[in-house]
């Protein structure tokens, strides 16, 4: 009960604190903001999109160095016209880049004005170590302002973004005013991430802002402000599309649209996936990105998704997918290696050559927590719902991986492994993050201690009082 009472307690600040974060509303300027990096079809490009005000020429500039921004290319822009939203985006392409190789860019023209200079890293052409993150349910609160600090110093190479980005249309957010403006918020918060590390997303249930009541939304904001490389990967769909990143195949699919066998999203998966298995001599390692989690045992929140597990869990199995990142339950959670609830290798967190993939639910981008308890079923290797945070998955070597969950607001470690395919790794961290609830309990156990003593003393500065002047 008191531990209930003490969730509810902590689940009302955190609304307050939501309700008192500042926001910036609509685009006012013709200088560049809300600049974010994507991979493209082709290794070697990046393309980096933008928004202003009006309909302004611009383009991006490129070198390597912040001082010799030698390269040019002319962008083009679009607008939309779902809920109303004013401004106009604008999207360009580095080519000709080198891997493994550190760019500097700007974006913006003469007339109205230079973005700052930003920089990202092409990936490797070798086993050398990436770091990729992990993430979802952002909204626009103080949790997410504390996750995109943190992440913006931990020299990722990539972000792999599960869905849910703004909630820019989402009746429970009541402390603002709910329209397209709240993009242009999200766009601000998330640029110290964006604009220096290329993110790859997947769909949320929230990116369908029709369900939220911006009649005849649908995705456009979403699509029009997010641009995925679908075509390469044989896809006519930017809501389900595969690329390649180091030593890895990274797939990302809808859980918002049709996933039955036989449906146009599953026949490219399975297709995908059977190219991806004659290809693991290149790309050992195959992760898989949706939205709503097959696995997930909070008691309070949207729990597994059995439809899709029925539906997909087959195929992950069959084409030994090796991890599978969601978010949509506020929550972090980590399965060892599953199969229809039977999981392996339980005894560890330095898993050899696992049978079946393992699932990670990183929906703690920012979004009110949903501070419920595990279910703790036997699949459920790690659980915790007390705090913001995002994942770090590393490639240590072409046989090696490391994945690190971190807190938002001290950088303690939540949990970790290791996938290897040869000897067990040690992981190199060792968790150390205290739930605030333990925390709490230490500091009133100090309290209730002082407090003893001082009643102790006082009982005992009376009787000694009282004995003495008798």
């Amino acid at each position: 009960m008191q531990a209930r009472v003490l969730a509810y307690f902590l689940t009302f600040s955190l609304i307050l604190v939501s309700i008192s974060s500042p926001v910036s509303g609509e685009v006012e300027s013709d200088g560049p903001e809300q600049i974010h990096l994507a991979l493209s079809e082709l290794s070697s490009e990046m393309i980096v999109t933008w928004v202003t005000s009006s309909h302004t020429d611009g383009g991006v500039e490129w070198g390597l160095s912040a001082s010799s921004l030698n390269n040019s290319a002319s962008g083009t822009n679009h607008t939309y016209t779902a809920d109303d939203w004013e401004g106009v985006i604008h999207d360009a392409v580095m080519g000709t880049l080198l891997p493994g190789t550190v760019y500097f860019y700007r974006v913006g023209n003469d007339a109205d004005g230079w973005s700052a200079v930003y920089s990202f890293s092409t990936a490797p052409a070798d086993d050398s170590r990436v770091r990729i993150g992990l993430i979802g349910d952002m909204d626009e609160t103080n949790g997410a302002r504390n996750v995109v600090s943190e992440m913006a110093n931990q020299n990722l190479g990539l972000v792999l973004f599960a869905g849910d980005l703004s909630y820019a249309y989402d009746s429970a957010r009541f402390w603002d005013k709910v329209d397209g403006d709240e993009w242009d918020d999200w766009g601000r918060l998330y640029q110290p991430v964006s604009a220096n590390t290329p993110t790859m997303f997947a769909v949320g249930n929230h990116e369908n802002e029709e369900q939220d009541g911006c009649e005849g939304c649908g995705f456009q904001a979403y699509l029009n402000r997010v641009n995925m490389p679908y075509a390469a990967s044989g896809s006519n769909s930017e809501f389900w599309y595969s690329f390649n990143y180091s030593l890895f195949h990274i797939i990302s699919i809808s859980t918002e649209h049709d996933f039955d066998n036989g449906s146009e999203q599953v026949e490219w998966l399975t297709n995908d996936l059977q190219l991806a298995n004659l290809d693991r001599e290149s790309h050992p390692w195959v992760l898989v990105m949706f939205h709503r989690p097959m696995y997930s045992s909070t008691t309070g929140g949207h729990g597994s998704d059995l439809e899709i597990r029925s539906a997909l869990e087959p195929l992950f199995v069959q084409h030994s997918v090796n991890i599978v990142v969601t978010g949509h339950d506020h929550n972090y959670e980590r399965t060892f290696p599953v199969n229809s609830s039977h999981a392996s290798q339980t005894n560890t967190s330095q898993f050899v050559s696992p049978d079946a993939p393992i699932h990670l639910v990183v929906g703690t981008g920012g979004r009110l927590l949903y501070r419920y308890d595990s279910s703790e079923p036997t699949w459920s290797a790690a659980y915790d719902s007390t705090t913001h945070g995002y994942g770090v998955l590393e490639l240590l070597n072409e046989e090696a991986l490391q994945f690190t969950f971190y807190d938002d607001e001290h950088g303690d470690v939540v949990d970790t492994f290791t996938i290897s395919r040869g000897e067990p790794v040690i992981p190199e961290h060792t968790p150390n993050y205290q739930p605030e609830t333990q925390i709490m309990l230490k500091i009133a156990g100090i309290v209730l201690v002082g407090f003893v003593a001082f009643i102790a003393g006082w009982l005992y500065r009376m009787f000694r009082f009282n004995y003495l002047n008798r």
